[in-house]
């Protein structure tokens, strides 16, 4: 399964994509792909090694609107099976100590060098064409915003999990962001993050109001915030407790794993 994790910035996108590799690792061979062109600590809230881009394995950022959807899969693939991720070389894939893996698709890192629609475009050919292993389970973490709806990116997944954090602005692209995914005919999960007790209800309610049904609640923890001041491992035990629960009320953790 490919599971899309996004919302707007800042809502917690990567500190549930996080939680959720160290959840699901335990059931599944989880491999973590870092579609979002901006942000650098992924890997160290990992605790991994930054891997070298996918986009240089394939000549750089120019080349892949030249190359064309054929020849990237080519490049990629095994003959005849599609793009494996286990067969990339290994110095474009980082190992966690806990077994889950690290992509990362490419980065905007100059003055000049153009927008990011080479990295949205690699990002829709590598999903559309992955071949996946029986217990092999994706997890994409997005730029922020809706530019990858735009791109077609979630032509090649199987669900996206928002993230909506407390603000009326999450919300709203939370709204516009389940209509254009179920126009597709994907899966649309919402969670509701950086939880406090004296705004649980209410944010329900908000949510609600606005038609958007939840999947589950994670709670707001302190420790992910030290965590990534810190710059290091993501360590966060109520919300990886909370995140765990989402997981299994989605179904992504079966009755038989638990």
């Amino acid at each position: 399964m490919k599971v899309m994790i996004s919302g707007k910035g800042g809502s917690g996108k990567s500190s549930i994509t996080v939680l959720s590799a160290q959840v699901l690792s335990r059931y599944y061979n989880v491999y973590v792909v870092d579609s979002d062109e901006s942000n650098t600590l992924l890997p160290r809230m990992l605790g991994v090694e930054q891997p070298k881009p996918l986009v240089e394995y394939l000549g750089g950022k120019k080349s892949i609107f030249k190359q064309g959807e054929s020849n990237i899969v080519k490049a990629l693939a095994t003959a005849g099976q599609g793009i494996e991720l286990d067969r990339l070389p290994s110095e474009y894939v980082s190992v966690s100590p806990k077994g889950f893996q690290l992509i990362t698709i490419g980065k905007v890192r100059t003055f000049g060098e153009g927008c990011a629609c080479p990295f949205n475009y690699l990002t829709r050919v590598l999903l559309k064409n992955l071949a996946l292993k029986e217990n092999d389970l994706v997890l994409i973490d997005t730029d922020a915003g809706m530019e990858y709806v735009g791109r077609a990116v979630i032509e090649g997944i199987d669900v996206v999990l928002a993230v909506a954090d407390p603000t009326a602005e999450s919300l709203s692209l939370i709204g516009l962001l389940k209509k254009a995914v179920e126009s597709t005919g994907k899966k649309f999960w919402l969670v509701l993050n950086k939880i406090t007790p004296d705004i649980a209800d209410k944010f329900k309610k908000k949510a609600l109001e606005k038609e958007l049904e939840v999947s589950g609640v994670v709670r707001f923890d302190g420790e992910i915030f030290s965590s990534c001041l810190e710059g290091g491992p993501l360590e966060a035990k109520e919300a990886l407790a909370d995140v765990e629960n989402v997981l299994k009320t989605t179904g992504l953790i079966p009755p038989q794993k638990q």
